[in-house]
C-alpha cells in the first residue's frame, strides 16, 4: 500500500514538473496588414511595432492625436509630400494646386492661425481636378460643406469664413513642423480617420 502511494505521488510530481516547463503565456496572433486598405493602423503595425513605452528609433513619425479634423470627401489618402510655409496668406497654396498633383499631398504650415482660411472650395476643386491626393493644413478652411463632397482628402484644424490675404507669398518646399512631427519635401504621408503618419520614404505592407 505504501509502495503504491509512493509511486502515485512520484507520478504526480513528474507531471507537475513537466507542466512547469510548458510556456503557458497566451500567444496573440495578429491579422496580416491590409495592403489594399493601407490605413495608418496597418502602417503602424508594420513599421512601428514597438510598444509606445519602448525607447527606440522609429521608422515612422505619428502626428499628435486629434490635432486635425477631416473635411474632404476622401478620408483615407497618402502620397509624396510637397510643403508650404505661410501665415494668413495663400498665394503659394493656389500656385501649388494649379500644378499637376501626380498623387502628391500638399502640407501647409499656416502657423495654426485661427483668423482666416487658407483653403476654400475653389482651390479644393482645382486640387482634385489636378490629381492631388490630399491637403493637410495647420490652419483653417472654409466652404467646408462643399469640400466634403469632393474626391480629395483635406485635413485642417478648423473652419473660418474669412478668406486669407494675398500679400506675402511664403516659402515653398521647406521643412515644416507641427502636430509634433516634421514634414520634409519628398517624405511620404499616410492619413485617415485615425490620424497622420509620416515616413521618409514610400512604405510597403
Amino acid at each position: 500500500m505504501r509502495l503504491a502511494k509512493a509511486r502515485h505521488f512520484a507520478g504526480v510530481s513528474r507531471a507537475v514538473r513537466a507542466m512547469a516547463t510548458v510556456n503557458t503565456t497566451p500567444t496573440t496572433v495578429l491579422p496580416p496588414p491590409n495592403a489594399e486598405r493601407f490605413g495608418t493602423a496597418d502602417v503602424c503595425d508594420v513599421h512601428h511595432p514597438e510598444n509606445v513605452d519602448v525607447m527606440t528609433t522609429r521608422s515612422v513619425r505619428v502626428a499628435a492625436a486629434n490635432y486635425f479634423k477631416d473635411f474632404g470627401g476622401r478620408r483615407r489618402f497618402c502620397g509624396a509630400v510637397s510643403t508650404i510655409l505661410c501665415f494668413e496668406n495663400n498665394p503659394l497654396v493656389r500656385a501649388a494646386l494649379e500644378e499637376r498633383g501626380f498623387g502628391r499631398v500638399l502640407v501647409v504650415d499656416g502657423g495654426a492661425s485661427a483668423r482666416c482660411a487658407l483653403l476654400g472650395d475653389n482651390l479644393a476643386e482645382m486640387a482634385a481636378a489636378n490629381g492631388w491626393a490630399g491637403i493637410i493644413i495647420n490652419g483653417m478652411v472654409r466652404d467646408s460643406e462643399d469640400i466634403a463632397k469632393m474626391d480629395i482628402g483635406v485635413k485642417a484644424i478648423g473652419t473660418h469664413p474669412l478668406k486669407s490675404s494675398k500679400r506675402d507669398k511664403g516659402e515653398r518646399d521647406v521643412p515644416v513642423s507641427f502636430a509634433n512631427v516634421t514634414f520634409n519635401p519628398g517624405d511620404f504621408v499616410y492619413a485617415d480617420g485615425d490620424g497622420v503618419v509620416v515616413a521618409s520614404r514610400e512604405l510597403e505592407l
